[in-house]
């Protein structure tokens, strides 16, 4: 294996998170955080002062020690660094990272994401507690503001709001046709303009790929698929990890398909936690397609599709995946970036370690790539 220490105070992680505390939730969601933490006492049976007491492990207080030992063993909001700025940049210098990609809690960012009278309220609240978080060290905190795509105006005057105030990376969901229409659809480009203009990624996340599929009822009574996850082990059950990636890689499809990183060369995306199995075949399909269409993709696109993601998307593999062999079978090399998932219990207690141990064989110059330069484009250096 190749020896770490090279990599300690450059590395580059793509995947983090705030994770509030029971009673943290309103802070950070508004009206739709109230409504999670009274979810969440109800769900537990507790008394909000009780909350800390009784599941500190799981929704209690961050915790103040900061040693290898605890930021990598401890999850859920009892990490260190779990919710406060000034915690994270500790948790960051343990972990040996220079700079991070963090998103909300998953119950927040599905609340902003979603239809109805809450979901834009609910984005503004976040993007608002995104910024102020930021603004403790905007170099290495970059916290994705979300952006609620079920009406374009509404979502492209969030993005000017923003973006002014200076944000650093936004999320959408990779379920939604952006008003009703595709991605790529020449309605949307205003928006993929100005995030192009400012250097300022765009992301899909799990979570987001909820609604995709028009029928829930596909695991339904199959309990190998439909069962209920063990909370801060399991995750998700198996049905949702085997499906998750569909959303996205559609969403992408329709970006490259369509011409808009022929039109914005320089608009960064990013698939983060949704694994990274899937790009290849991706990849390997989309430029047979183009060839199979080559007089109508011709005014469209020039080059294969292949380049397109080699050049402007970045994905996040989780610590299990065999990342080496994905990349011996079809390169893309330049678009696997390092992740820990903090403080989730999906990435793993030493993600460092079983990435290295997967990817090592394939040199110093990939390790560089997938530890450290891969992920600029998502965390670029400020003006």
């Amino acid at each position: 294996m190749l020896n770490m220490d090279q990599f300690h105070g450059r590395l580059n992680d793509v995947d983090h998170h705030i994770q509030p505390a029971v009673n943290d939730y309103e802070e950070v969601g508004g009206e739709a955080g109230r409504q999670v933490t009274n979810g969440l006492q109800d769900r537990y049976g507790l008394d909000p002062k009780e909350a800390d007491i009784k599941v500190n492990h799981l929704l209690g207080k961050e915790s103040s020690e900061f040693t290898d030992d605890t930021v990598w063993n401890i999850k859920g909001a009892a990490a260190p660094g779990a919710y406060s700025s000034e915690g994270r940049l500790k948790t960051l210098d343990v972990m040996g990272v220079r700079r991070a990609l963090i998103f909300a809690d998953p119950s927040i960012m599905m609340y902003a994401l979603a239809p109805g009278e809450l979901g834009v309220p609910t984005m503004r609240h976040w993007n608002d507690f995104a910024l102020n978080y930021n603004a403790r060290d905007r170099d290495r905190l970059r916290v994705a503001a979300i952006l609620n795509t079920w009406n374009i105006d509404i979502a492209a005057a969030e993005v000017k709001r923003v973006l002014k105030a200076g944000a650093q990376a936004f999320v959408l969901a990779s379920s939604i046709a952006p008003g009703d229409k595709s991605p790529a659809d020449p309605g949307m480009d205003h928006i993929w303009a100005m995030l192009s203009e400012a250097n300022v990624p765009v992301l899909v996340h799990i979570g987001g790929e909820r609604g995709f599929l028009a029928s829930d009822g596909w695991p339904r009574g199959v309990p190998a698929l439909e069962f209920e996850p063990i909370p801060f082990t399991e995750g998700i059950n198996a049905y949702a990890f085997s499906t998750f990636h569909f959303a996205p890689q559609h969403f992408i499809s329709m970006l490259v398909l369509g011409g808009v990183f022929e039109r914005f060369p320089n608009l960064r995306f990013g698939a983060i936690e949704v694994g990274g199995g899937w790009l290849g075949p991706l990849a390997e399909r989309l430029d047979l397609i183009v060839d199979l269409y080559s007089r109508r993709f011709a005014p469209v696109l020039s080059m294969k599709p292949s380049e397109y993601l080699r050049r402007n998307i970045r994905v996040s593999p989780y610590h299990f995946e065999p990342v080496a062999l994905y990349i011996d079978r079809y390169g893309l090399e330049e678009c696997y970036c390092y992740s820990s998932d903090f403080p989730h219990p999906e990435g793993g207690f030493a993600p460092i370690e079983d990435f290295n141990k997967e990817i090592s064989r394939l040199g110093q110059n990939t390790a560089e790539k997938f530890f450290v330069s891969n992920a600029e484009w998502l965390l670029p250096a400020l003006a």
